[in-house]
């Protein structure tokens, strides 16, 4: 008999890897496949489905962060090469740091500190991460960094004079009619919001329309990596905005840049990253077995990832709150590789 992706699923909610998850394959800008298992959380009487909003995790850095840099870039407010001293200029040791390490992690910077347990409030914790020494010189490899992402964000306050939570609601929302997406979720989608639990900061706290990253929640809620919320609907706008060349949002050319890997210099080899999306051989790319290494994508501790294949204007969404139950990862990859072989099979003979 067939196993379909429906049985797939619900041995997953069985097994308590996540109370409830959807996802979507898009083919062309068209949905191909797309499905919604459980409850947000266990004891909802309401199913998830495709307005069930989520805490996007690590998803912040390609949607908000990267997006609002490329849209930065095209309005030349800044370049790649731009010294990120020119922002931070106390920041001595990120002499040789520019734009385009920290987009694409290799800025030397650590990949992550607990500065929740130190610092609290946005300032606090910024200056906690520009206190923070490089590990390497700039462009000598690859180290997946929130704290890069954190530096980006606070970055682009700086250059806009505005808040990320409003950059992103003016600059990418609105354009692209995202109605369940953003920072900072407001109390009326309190009840579409998928909880999540298990944050080191606030332990035996169930957290609804709270962000999990303890940084992040350190921060305020917004911040360049992490804080983001959002429904399957409005990544399938997001997702067909990409896999269209952009529009109405983004030139053709920063599309491209999202999606191709960007060599820094001769001594990496082979790019790890995209402006805001891992590329392959990285092993953070959530792509299963059979979708195939030109694709790109990014994932989110909480359980989310979106992935895509340019060449076939693929994209694949999967969105769910893993972190309910448990932190540990094992089990929770083993279903979402499964998972990813799944829907890599909707895609076959196109």
């Amino acid at each position: 008999m067939e196993r379909t992706i429906d049985a797939l699923m619900q041995e997953a909610i069985e097994q308590k890897i996540f109370p409830g998850a959807v996802c979507a394959v898009l083919m062309g800008g068209r949905v191909r496949f797309q499905g919604a298992w459980g409850q947000p959380h266990p004891k909802a009487k309401a199913p998830t489905s495709a307005s069930t909003v989520y805490d996007l995790a690590s998803l912040t850095k390609p949607i908000a962060t990267t997006t609002l840099s490329l849209l930065a870039i095209e309005e030349g407010r800044f370049n790649l090469e731009t010294p990120v001293n020119r922002y931070f200029p106390n920041a001595r040791h990120l002499k040789g740091v520019v734009i385009k390490h920290l987009l694409t992690h290799t800025a030397g910077l650590p990949a992550w500190k607990p500065f929740f347990k130190q610092a609290q409030g946005r300032d606090a914790v910024l200056q906690a991460v520009l206190e923070t020494p490089l590990e390497r010189q700039p462009g000598r490899g690859y180290t997946y960094s929130d704290l890069g992402y954190i530096l980006m964000g606070a970055l682009l306050e700086m250059v806009y004079e505005r808040s990320l939570a409003e950059l992103f609601q003016k600059k990418v929302a609105e354009p692209l009619g995202l109605q369940s997406t953003g920072y900072l979720p407001p109390d009326d989608w309190k009840e579409r919001i998928a909880p999540t639990a298990n944050s080191e900061s606030r332990n035996g706290k169930i957290l609804t329309g709270e962000v999990h990253d303890e940084n992040a929640h350190a921060m305020g809620g917004v911040a360049g990596h992490a804080g983001l919320f959002g429904s399957l609907d409005d990544l399938i706008r997001f997702a067909r905005m990409i896999l269209g060349g952009g529009r109405p949002l983004l030139s053709y050319y920063s599309v491209q840049a999202f999606l191709t890997p960007q060599a820094i210099n001769s001594s990496q080899k082979p790019p790890m990253h995209t402006l805001g999306l891992f590329a392959h051989p990285n092993p953070l790319l959530p792509r299963g077995d059979l979708f195939p290494t030109r694709c790109v994508g990014h994932s989110g501790f909480t359980g989310t990832l979106i992935l895509f294949d340019p060449q076939v204007e693929m994209a694949a969404i999967f969105l769910s709150n893993h972190v309910y139950y448990s932190r540990e990862k094992e089990a929770y990859l083993d279903y979402r590789r499964r998972l990813l072989n799944m829907l890599a099979a909707q895609v076959g003979g196109v």
